[in-house]
């Protein structure tokens, strides 16, 4: 029998901290009971504790505080006396992306910006009905009476808190449109509040999915196909692995991936073929179940992708490149005619990008329990919607048969959205009829995993008298994310599609340029891919700042004046380039190894615009450079809590600083070589610099943020590399001999 853990058992002791889906009860069922429902986000319980929906999974980006302090606020509750709870199964909990119908998930920065209005009406109307409650009571106008930190005033200094109201106000009508309050009234929106799950993740009460224990539960371990198209065809030894100590069941599973979304959905989410290529053992515990995993003889066909290889990728990035015909995505002016008029001057640079992956410290995990044609699942998921449309699709399940609970998610920059570990689960849940855990040991989740695309730029343009570009053309090939995940995003043109999020930063970008061509080329690949923590943009405006630092250096013109004229038009973008450069003090320390960037972040579908400008300062360690100092400005509209908000700050830099310096994924036989942290290295404390954080006021709405601060940082460093030792950087990683100082 496992043996329970108590700090980690699952409800025993965080009610407040984890709850499973289902949400809460309708306000049509509230009179009578325990706990009124107010709105579809809020439940006030007779002594006064307030539990706050949260819609939106917490993955480390603060939307467990941020989200509930926005609905506490236009309560006006008592902070002291809330609590949050996952809440999902009604239209407003989703949120829409792009072309698509409203789902549930957390994903492209665009949570708090999405919410916020829709966040405030529910708590305003919550605030409102339960003063029209308290007036009724005493008898007067609602008018005369007011709220503060979950009590009602009345006109002669009478006090009702809101437990004492929410029963009567649960039966009154929700006003429609009820008065916002005027941001010179916030109490809460824009202060430094701690987060609400600090103290829980600190002291081992939050339940992240690697945590869940249930009554009954068995343990899965797995091996993969070595190759991303391999079909499992023998298990030379399963009598053997069966009769090993606790050993339950050997679990062939069907081969699930990320597939194109059929027309009409609501996100791509997996596909299940015929053919299988992974291998459940199921055992007692997990250390049985991983050892007969790891003894499993296995005979896997590689299948049509057998010969994948990085030589290959990179012969089809460099074709590419150079390829006569590329689908243009933007043409303004005369950059044609330009380029060919003007070919003996042109200017050309070219990069590279790898294929990386998300490595969250906690690896993909999920708990299924099967029974009798229902399903219960545990586990740290991004989105709501996918993981059950997949485990319909996969099962043949009916929707309303599953249960899932959310969980803590212990990192996930994208990876978790995918559910291909759920359905993993599952299938081996049902298949010995018990509840099993399934994790999948580093090595399984870094080398059958899910990458980002990996990218190739190729840069030309023609500069006027003063060294200003004239004409740009600048082409981005790789293999497309939307064509592999997401075609209905695609931009249909009659030379064909092209995938904005290969081109994000530059086909959008805000730099003054007369003459300007954009083209991307798609160079398709068996390797499995989705978006990763700021998507195309890391890439792409790698490649974008770093053909700029090359104009101006070229030009002999300072990097940040450069770039100051070139956004002459734009005030909120200089805003944050000035604020940069005035905090680092680039004029004032000319003698300082520094590099400067400036991107504007381009929500989904034009939702939001986040402008970001840094500087990277460079310090002499022993014979080589290191980063010093990372000083970053931003503008995110309104900001609900500038704790979180500099904490994303910093733990944008600090991943973009892994993606810039130590990340690459390169393949052979088929797959990927990299294996764990040991080959696939992440960045430790002492390679952090210095996080200077410059957060401008805004008069805006509440802009995307967590995903923003990450693209700007590697030009930036590429760029104080050409400063300190003239040495052009072309590719990412950053190369280590590239760090080393002059003689």
């Amino acid at each position: 029998m496992t043996p329970a853990l108590p700090r980690r058992l699952l409800f025993a002791g965080t009610a407040g901290l984890l709850v499973p889906l289902g949400g809460v009860p309708s306000r049509a069922q509230s009179t009578g009971v325990a706990n009124p429902e107010i709105t579809d986000w809020i439940v006030i319980a007779p002594d006064g504790e307030i539990t706050l929906g949260l819609s939106q999974p917490e993955v480390g980006q603060g939307s467990y505080t941020v989200l509930p302090q926005i609905l506490a606020d236009e309560l006006d509750a008592d902070w002291q006396r809330v609590k949050v709870r996952f809440v999902t199964g009604r239209d407003a909990y989703k949120i829409a992306f792009k072309n698509e119908p409203a789902v549930q998930k957390e994903g492209a920065s665009m949570s708090t910006t999405v919410l916020y209005a829709r966040l405030r009406t529910p708590g305003a109307q919550a605030r409102e009905v339960l003063i029209r409650a308290a007036a009724g009571h005493w008898k007067v106008t609602a008018g005369q009476c007011r709220a503060d930190k979950g009590v009602v005033v009345g006109p002669q200094g009478q006090r009702l808190s809101y437990g004492a109201l929410a029963g009567w106000a649960a039966r009154l009508p929700l006003a429609a449109s009820p008065p916002l309050k005027d941001p010179a009234q916030f109490a809460l929106i824009g202060k430094p509040l701690a987060r609400l799950d600090t103290v829980a993740k600190c002291t081992g009460a939050a339940v992240f999915g690697i945590d869940v224990v249930v009554p009954g539960m068995l343990y899965g371990a797995i091996q993969s196909a070595p190759s991303f198209t391999g079909s499992l065809t023998a298990i030379r030894n399963e009598a053997e692995i069966l009769k090993l100590p606790g050993v339950r069941a050997v679990v062939r599973l069907p081969a699930v991936h990320v597939a194109n979304e059929e027309p009409g959905s609501q996100h791509p989410g997996i596909t299940q073929g015929p053919r299988h290529n992974a291998v459940c053992v199921v055992a007692d515990r997990f250390w049985q179940a991983k050892r007969a995993a790891d003894a499993l003889d296995l005979v896997f066909d590689p299948g049509a992708g057998g010969d994948l290889s990085t030589a290959k990728i990179d012969g089809l990035l460099h074709t590419a490149m150079m390829a006569d015909k590329a689908v243009t995505a933007v043409e303004t002016g005369r950059p044609r005619e330009i380029l060919q008029e003007r070919a003996a001057s042109i200017v050309e640079r070219r990069f590279t990008v790898p294929h990386v992956t998300h490595a969250p410290l906690e690896p993909v995990n999920a708990t299924a329990s099967w029974k009798d044609g229902t399903l219960e699942v545990w586990g740290p998921i991004q989105a709501v919607a996918a993981c059950q449309d997949a485990i319909v699709a996969s099962l043949g399940i009916k929707a309303e048969a599953i249960r899932l609970n959310v969980t803590f998610l212990g990192g996930s920059f994208g990876r978790k959205i995918v559910p291909d570990y759920v359905v993993q689960a599952v299938h081996a849940s049902k298949a010995v009829g018990r509840p099993v855990k399934l994790i999948r040991t580093r090595e399984q989740d870094l080398r059958h995993g899910i990458f980002r695309v990996n990218a190739g730029g190729r840069f030309r343009a023609v500069v006027d008298q003063r060294g200003y570009p004239l004409a740009v053309q600048a082409r981005v090939v790789g293999q497309s994310l939307f064509g592999a995940t997401r075609k209905s995003w695609l931009d249909q043109t009659p030379e064909g599609a092209w995938d904005e999020s290969m081109v994000d930063g530059i086909y959008n970008q805000d730099y003054r340029l007369p003459n300007f061509l954009v083209e991307t080329v798609d160079t398709p690949l068996p390797v499995p891919v989705y978006f990763m923590r700021s998507v195309g943009s890391t890439a792409a405006v790698f490649f974008w700042e770093s053909f700029i630092s090359e104009l101006a250096h070229r030009a002999g013109i300072d990097q940040y004046d450069y770039r100051r004229e070139l956004l002459s038009d734009n005030a909120l973008a200089r805003r944050v380039l000035d604020a940069v450069a005035e905090a680092a003090q680039w004029k004032a320390r000319p003698g300082v190894v520094r590099g400067i960037s400036y991107n504007c972040y381009v929500g989904r579908g034009g939702r939001f615009r986040t402008y970001v400008a840094q500087v990277v300062e460079l310090a002499p360690a022993g014979d080589r450079f290191a980063v010093k100092r990372v000083f970053c400005a931003v503008d995110p509209g309104l900001v609900v809590n500038p704790n979180t908000l500099t904490a994303q700050i910093q733990g944008g830099i600090g991943f973009a600083m892994t993606t810039a310096l130590l990340s690459r994924i390169t393949f052979a036989n088929g797959g990927a070589e990299q294996s764990n942290f040991l080959d696939y290295p992440l960045l430790a404390i002492d390679g952090m610099p210095e996080i200077v954080p410059i957060i401008l006021p805004s008069d805006r709405p509440p802009q995307g943020f967590g995903e923003v601060v990450l693209a700007p940082l590697a030009p930036a460093i590429a760029q104080a590399l050409l400063q300190a030792s003239g040495r052009r950087i072309d590719s990412l990683p950053l190369p280590v001999e590239a760090f080393r100082r002059p003689a």
